[in-house]
């Protein structure tokens, strides 16, 4: 088998292209117009007594509303931009289904207006995509040509988390709750994260932001996702995270449990597997689940089916399966993708772990596991997601079932729209799942007046910092000079001086022999009188720059392998325009990105912070939080940090965290910072000054 894939030949196993069967749907019968919704919300309110409405922002084709639907709760308007999800989500559920640009502050505002005319709303849900178009340009920002259009381009557009937070607080519903890939809440996302913290905080609301498995909750699939409530204080008790089904993956709902009921295919559109087989009915629980959730004919199958296999691919699947070999492994000819990066094959110097791109694009999926992640990018390719015993990828049906959509579910479109819909969908049991507990909140009104404990924690972290600031500051991370604003680009050099060099010391032979407490204070010494030393030699990058004796200077403190890193980071900061978000994603020879960003957010110039073990511990016994779930997980430590530290535009929280990690009585501390108000002169006057200051430096 020769896979003709080079550039310039022929490839003999290309099907012919063929439109796959397009599916129909007509409007639920209580469907109704945007103009309508009032109109609507009026006779639902007539016919029960006591509707808890929601609204289902991003909604695409309706996982979420299925699953807040089950849990009792009245959808009243879904919004999308996406005609083929629209279509679905209006065949499925009565009320408004509203296909609509989210981005447009104009849309924002009607629909608010809209919904403020419904009564009281009980939930606004949803979950918009992150991946501003802004963010893809910020590495150009000094080009003012293409900085102008985008901001003509861009003129009454928004990023999507600021759409969703923006009508929450024009509808000012009595909860919320926002989904999102874990990526938001993580390097280079964080600052969005902070963010929809701080605005929902700002707008009276409880903050509980968690990891969620889908599997945890019995989906048959990995789908690890960022779920972050939001409780209006004194109108909604704070949201209990409902208790998972499963521990471990051990005792998850595996894929075959899932999809081993259904039909066997070979592939093609136009496949009529009834003529060769009939539905035998569900083997096992969760497969009655999808047949009985909603109501479907015992022998119908919608949506079974699946492109025409290439006869090459159908070669690779057999000789995979057959040797358990991965496609990385396979020879060049054996592969019709290449599995190195497009950088490297192309002669450029690239570290070892990015030589590879996606070395296995064919994956045979394990039949006694959960499902690896089904995403929107199904619709493009299926390769990742082999059928455990067929030499095929999975058919819509069978990825609607991992994703937990009911078999009586159906989708509008051709099957590329109806592979996206599932893709980019909440799991509807995960939804079922969380509705439940938002709708017990809701009705506990004895819990309604509960505050949210994490401000005040942050209050009196960053108090105890300032009230012990002769003691504990970290003193390269003054913000002054006198009474002088002191520039960002010589805070960075001076957390660089202070922070990234001396955090490589180790303990010598002196302090060693001390007894640990004394040693720990005598390394902290040295790496004081280590940063006055070499601020005394080189205030400035420029100078550190222009210093042709560096070299003999530094080698006077045996860091020499480290002025190459310390050239590449200098000369950064001499650049007229500075993007500090792009600066905390890069390394600097010796100097990791995670060292970067740690020394960058001790000067408040990015709320990336350094990971450590220390940082985590202390976190865990300020918010009460077992260790062990962030101790393995990058994840879980971004996403509470990040509610902790809130924007922490000036990096006092951070500050404080690294001060508290070295002192020796930290429990004690953490007993007053969890226990007592702590009380400042004029602390928060003392903050917002600072804020508005660094920003109008930076």
């Amino acid at each position: 088998m020769i896979h003709k894939n080079a550039v310039g030949k022929s490839d003999p196993h290309r099907l012919s292209p063929v439109r796959g069967p397009s599916s129909e749907l007509e409007a639920h019968v209580d469907s109704c117009s945007f103009d309508e919704l009032p109109e609507y919300a009026a006779k639902v309110r007539s016919i029960k007594k006591e509707p808890y409405f929601a609204v289902d922002l991003f909604s695409g084709a309706g996982g979420l509303s299925l699953g807040l639907h089950r849990a009792n709760f009245d959808v009243i308007l879904a919004c999308d931009i996406r005609n083929d999800s629209i279509m679905t989500h209006r065949h499925h559920f009565g009320g408004c289904s509203y296909e609509c640009d989210l981005s447009k502050r104009k849309v924002i505002n009607e629909i608010s207006e809209q919904l403020n005319k419904c009564g009281e709303i009980s939930l606004i849900a949803g979950g918009p995509p992150c991946q501003p178009f802004s963010r893809n340009i910020k590495w150009r920002k000094h080009n003012e040509e293409v900085s102008a259009q985008h901001q003509e381009l861009n003129e009454d557009r928004r990023e999507l988390w600021e759409s969703f937070i923006s009508i929450v607080e024009q509808v000012k519903p009595k909860a919320f709750l926002m989904e999102n890939v874990t990526d938001i809440a993580q390097t280079g996302e964080q600052e969005i994260y902070r963010s929809i913290i701080n605005r929902a905080e700002k707008a009276g609301y409880r903050i509980n932001p968690k990891l969620i498995y889908a599997w945890q909750y019995g989906v048959p699939q990995l789908r690890p996702r960022l779920f972050i409530s939001g409780t209006k204080i004194n109108e909604c008790a704070p949201m209990k995270w409902p208790k998972p089904k499963y521990d471990s993956l051990e005792e998850a709902v595996t894929l075959d449990e899932a999809i081993s009921d259904l039909p066997p295919l070979k592939g093609g559109w136009d496949e009529k597997w009834d003529e060769k087989y009939s539905y035998e009915g569900p083997k096992n629980d969760y497969q009655k689940l999808m047949r009985n959730w909603l109501d479907i004919d015992d022998e119908m199958i919608h949506d079974h089916l699946i492109r025409k296999v290439r006869e090459d691919d159908l070669e690779t699947f057999k000789l995979m399966r057959s040797t358990g070999i991965k496609y990385s492994q396979l020879s060049e000819e054996q592969r019709r993708y290449s599995v190195t990066s497009k950088a490297f094959r192309e002669g450029k110097q690239v570290k070892q772990n990015q030589k590879m791109s996606f070395g296995d694009k064919y994956n045979i999926l394990k039949p006694n596991e959960p499902c690896l992640t089904i995403t929107a990018h199904m619709s493009k390719d299926g390769y990742w997601y082999i059928h455990p015993h067929q030499n095929r990828t999975l058919s819509v049906r069978e990825a609607a079932r991992v994703q937990s959509f009911p078999d009586g579910f159906n989708f509008y479109g051709g099957p590329s729209n109806r592979f996206h819909q599932i893709g980019e969908a909440v799991a509807p049991i995960v939804a079922f799942e969380l509705g439940k507990s938002f709708m017990k909140s809701i009705k506990n009104e004895k819990e309604f007046t509960q505050p949210d404990v994490v401000p005040k924690l942050r209050e009196n972290l960053i108090n105890w910092y300032e009230s012990n600031k002769k003691e504990v500051e970290l003193i390269w991370t003054k913000k002054r000079e006198g009474r002088k604003i002191i520039p960002s680009n010589i805070r960075a050099w001076n957390a660089c001086l202070g922070n990234l060099l001396p955090e490589t010391f180790k303990k010598n032979t002196k302090e060693k022999n001390k007894p640990a407490i004394l040693g720990d204070k005598d390394l902290e010494n040295r790496k004081k009188e280590t940063y006055q030393r070499l601020k005394n030699f080189w205030p400035t990058p420029e100078i550190f720059l222009q210093d042709k004796a560096r070299k003999m200077k530094i080698k006077s403190f045996s860091l020499e392998k480290y002025i190459p890193s310390l050239e590449l980071f200098a000369e950064e900061l001499i650049k007229d325009e500075i993007d500090w978000s792009e600066i905390a994603r890069k390394e600097y020879d010796l100097f990791s990105r995670n060292s970067v960003r740690g020394a960058l957010a001790t000067v408040g110039l990015t709320t990336e912070i350094k990971q450590s073990i220390f940082i985590s511990r202390i976190i865990s016994q300020i918010m009460d939080i077992d260790h062990e779930i962030l101790k393995f997980s990058n994840m879980n430590r971004d996403i509470h940090i990040g509610h902790l530290l809130e924007m922490d535009k000036d990096g006092i929280g951070y500050c404080a965290l690294l001060a508290l990690s070295k002192k020796d009585n930290k429990e004690k501390i953490i007993e007053k910072i969890n226990t007592e108000d702590l009380e400042i002169n004029n602390i928060e006057k003392i903050s917002q000054v600072y804020s508005k200051e660094f920003r109008d430096v930076s």
